[in-house]
């Protein structure tokens, strides 16, 4: 595969990953960060939990930005222009260059997947939609000991039933009792029909986890090649992952299970469906019952990375 490696004269438009929690932001942030000319802050903006940004405090919970206020068209921009350190982490890659004028910034934001047309018009932004299997989902919170914010949730999906009309919400969530694997089948569907709603006027590009982590390196290099990004060794260790962790020694046996955040020395393919394993049969008929038609609708969406045209 070819690739035009030529650094833009001008800052070229931030790339915002997004998506469910634990759905491969993080991973596919770090790998797009590899590329010559990029910096990724590391921190999500829209994050709303405690000690994190919160748009500069102005959010309390997942929030759908329709029309910004002043203040938060601020906080955007500093922060997808690099020149906010709120915005910086551990997990960032070449935060030293983020401010700079030739920068292509990598951002990673999952609670900025129900505000991705606002973000395009406040910051010209890029949008990367990675989504996986609700069940893989699921089996990482699990991991994790986290619940979906269905109290959040449910509420933004109701003031928006041309788009959610499909979802049952008069059964499920809000206190209701329900079954974990229906739970998040309603929090993985509601939020990605709200996105597929931003996708539709937009030239976000969907992608599917298990795609692009199981079919090998050229795959991800597409990908590359269509955000204008150059493939290079870098990218490729990255992706190959070769037992290693973020910091470049081997991970500890101590870290690399239980509620660690992320596994940064597993490699992709061995991702991609070992969450199989988490789940009952009747687990994953439930799950499937509830957010089979959004995941069919976003198979549909997604980017193929073979070739071939998406539809």
């Amino acid at each position: 595969m070819t690739n035009n490696c030529d650094l833009e004269k001008v800052r070229p438009p931030a790339i915002l990953v997004t998506g469910v929690p634990r759905s491969g932001t993080t991973w596919l942030a770090r790998l797009l960060a590899t590329a010559p000319g990029t910096a990724m802050t590391g921190r999500e903006p829209m994050n709303p939990g405690a000690r994190q940004y919160s748009l500069g405090g102005t959010l309390e919970g997942w929030s759908r930005l329709q029309q910004p206020s002043p203040r938060q068209k601020r906080a955007l921009r500093s922060a997808y222009r690099g020149v906010n350190p709120f915005v910086y982490s551990r997990y960032g890659r070449r935060q030293w260059a983020a401010p700079f004028s030739r920068t292509r910034l990598i951002m990673k934001d999952p609670f900025a997947m129900l505000s991705i047309s606002a973000i395009r018009r406040v910051t010209r932004a890029r949008a990367i939609l990675i989504y996986r299997h609700p069940g893989a989902v699921l089996a990482s919170y699990r991991r994790m000991g986290w619940a979906p914010d269905l109290d959040q949730i449910v509420p933004i999906l109701r003031q928006h039933p041309d788009q959610t009309g499909d979802l049952d919400l008069a059964h499920i969530g809000l206190g209701r009792t329900s079954s974990e694997a229906a739970e998040m089948g309603l929090f993985w569907a509601g939020l990605h029909s709200l996105a597929l709603g931003d996708v539709a006027t937009t030239d976000t590009i969907v992608l599917a986890h298990d795609e692009i982590a199981a079919k090998g390196a050229d795959a991800a290099h597409r990908l590359f090649d269509e955000l204008g990004l150059c493939w290079n060794a870098s990218s490729a260790r990255e992706f190959s992952s070769d037992g290693r962790g973020q910091g470049g020694g081997p991970t500890p046996a101590s870290q690399s299970s239980g509620h660690t955040l992320h596994h940064f020395d597993r490699a992709p393919a061995a991702v991609a469906h070992a969450w199989r394993e988490q789940l009952t049969r009747d687990e994953l008929v439930e799950i499937e019952e509830v957010a089979g038609p959004t995941l069919a609708r976003l198979d549909a969406a997604r980017f193929r990375l073979h070739g071939e045209e998406s539809p």
